[in-house]
């Protein structure tokens, strides 16, 4: 009788551990490839759509990936190296993955001790952040970052998705709707709405966390065939940035571009890739004031912001600027004489100190102003700076009465606080009036409009640590691994420009997942290298 091949557990583990990565990239190109263009019946489901898809792709994963880790785990108990299993998984925990332990844990501590029970689970209707939506968060991460695999197929097919989604959302600004996802809404519905996201602040989160993957690849790669095709998707992710009608993405757009700054000044190159990203920057910026002169008549009106960037003659002078500089720094500085750009890192420390003078300088004034401190004329300079109720299309009214019902928790609700989406339930009991004021009796607005301080009335001060925690590890790691990897650097700047984007925005269902999925990418580089790296070491 011929001898059967016999499988050992360890071989039988690595089938597990193969089977888990299919999994978690099956799982991952779902949400990266086909989540941002799927919707139901448009607009009118556009939050329940995205959440439905959410949720059911991932609960599939979930169970999936529960039987495989299971067993996974089971070939360890089976060969008795389950104490080898625990010490690798030891070893490998970065400080992010502590700070998110620590969160989820802080998530569940909140659950269990809020007074309000009604949607703490699931989360409000038409918005589904309750303890489900964040433990997800955080399961995701760290199943991306111990099972998932980067490479540039991969990334190319993310940004495919990023750029289909971007060219819905500029010529839908001019009229064109192909997808018919503005029959039957009026003309104040539809410069709220857009691409196949939906609301503008969505889309603009969105937005602002897969362009910087691009514009690092354009900044980044070498190969020139790569560096046309990034170029051509930075090109209409700046078009659609000043098209969405969101301030919020043009703070996130400055985070980028100083992070990008900053790591350009490391090289000659870098810093002419720097330069290259601000003209293409600019350029997308006056083909869209060019196509609003052209189009005036059928393109949704732009904000103030928006045609400032897209038509004045400042951004004309500093397109014209910019390219003087870039002109010379190439042709001139670097090859003919010994000037190299890393004599000037000094330059990182003062715009540092320009910036933090700056947003002081901004709260002085604005909180002058506000005041009624100046003289009336002054007052004319626009709401930007009087800071009321009203402020920041109501976010003034949000963000006071944020603060006020903090201080005015119970200590163990400034600990924990009051449970995830609970800040309608809480803010709401308390402040009714205030927000019927503003918004109207019927109007409810679920969230704080700044993330930070939604977290902070939701999981309270350990539950933002925490939060806070996992994005500021997860870019210091980055930035430490990204002279190895440098789409690592993507993903540290994506990490900023969600931190600066939402600071005026919040929690959705579109954008978190897609952030906290990033993370998990750049930590799986960090363990693992490239997909190629990886393969190789299994090889050896």
């Amino acid at each position: 009788m011929a001898n059967k091949k016999k499988y050992t557990p360890a071989k039988t583990g690595d089938v597990a551990k193969l089977i888990m990565i299919w999994v978690v990239n099956a799982y991952i190109f779902l949400m990266m490839a086909i989540y941002p263009l799927y919707y139901k019946n448009k607009y009118y489901d556009m939050c329940d759509a995205k959440w439905g898809f959410y949720k059911n792709v991932s609960a599939v994963f979930a169970a999936v990936a529960a039987i495989v880790l299971i067993w996974y785990t089971g070939c360890f108990v089976a060969e008795k190296k389950l104490k080898s299993l625990l010490s690798d998984a030891y070893k490998n925990v970065a400080v992010t993955d502590l700070f998110a332990v620590a969160y989820l844990i802080i998530c569940c501590i909140s659950t269990l001790i809020t007074p309000y029970r009604k949607n703490v689970i699931w989360g409000c209707d038409g918005w589904y952040m309750g303890l489900v939506a964040q433990v997800s968060f955080v399961l995701v991460y760290f199943f991306v970052s111990r099972f998932w695999r980067w490479d540039t197929v991969n990334l190319c097919i993310f940004l495919m998705t990023a750029f289909a989604v971007f060219f819905l959302g500029v010529i839908m600004r001019f009229g064109v709707d192909p997808l018919e996802m503005y029959v039957g809404l009026d003309e104040y519905n539809i410069s709220y709405f857009i691409s196949t996201l939906g609301q503008v602040t969505w889309y603009s989160s969105y937005m602002c966390i897969i362009l910087p993957l691009g514009l690092v690849a354009y900044w980044g790669t070498q190969n020139s065939r790569l560096r046309i095709a990034f170029g051509m998707f930075c090109v209409m992710g700046f078009m659609t940035a000043v098209t969405q009608n969101s301030d919020s993405a043009y703070v996130a757009l400055f985070g980028m571009f100083f992070v990008l700054f900053w790591i350009s000044l490391e090289s000659d190159e870098k810093f002419l890739r720097f330069l290259e990203c601000v003209i293409l920057a600019l350029v997308s910026f006056k083909i869209i004031g060019l196509l609003q002169k052209i189009y005036a008549e059928k393109m949704v009106k732009p904000d103030t912001l928006s045609i400032f960037l897209s038509q004045s003659m400042v951004t004309l002078f500093l397109l014209v600027v910019m390219v003087l500089i870039y002109l010379v720094m190439r042709f001139y500085v670097f090859e003919k004489t010994d000037f190299h750009i890393v004599s000037l890192k000094i330059i990182r420390v003062i715009m540092l100190v320009l910036i933090i003078l700056g947003a002081a300088g901004v709260i002085i004034y604005t909180y002058i102003h506000s005041a009624g401190k100046l003289p009336q004329k002054r007052l004319a300079n626009g709401n930007y700076f009087v800071f009321n109720d009203n402020w920041g299309n109501n976010r003034g009214v949000s963000w006071r009465c944020s603060v006020e019902g903090y201080i005015k928790q119970d200590l163990i609700y400034k600990l924990f606080g009051v449970g995830p989406d609970n800040f309608v339930e809480y803010i709401y009991a308390n402040y009714k009036t205030d927000f019927a004021n503003i918004l109207g009796e019927k109007i409810i607005q679920m969230c704080a409009h700044n993330e930070w301080l939604n977290a902070l009335i939701n999981v309270g001060l350990f539950g933002l640590i925490a939060y806070l925690g996992i994005f500021i590890m997860s870019f210091k790691d980055c930035m430490k691994k990204a002279s190895n990897y440098p789409y690592l650097y993507g993903v540290a700047i994506a990490i900023v420009a969600y931190i600066f984007h939402n600071f005026f925005c919040y929690q959705q269902i579109i954008c978190t997942p897609t952030i906290f999925i990033l993370m998990g990418m750049a930590q799986s580089v960090i363990r693992n290298g490239y997909a190629d790296e990886y393969e190789s070491s299994l090889a050896g």
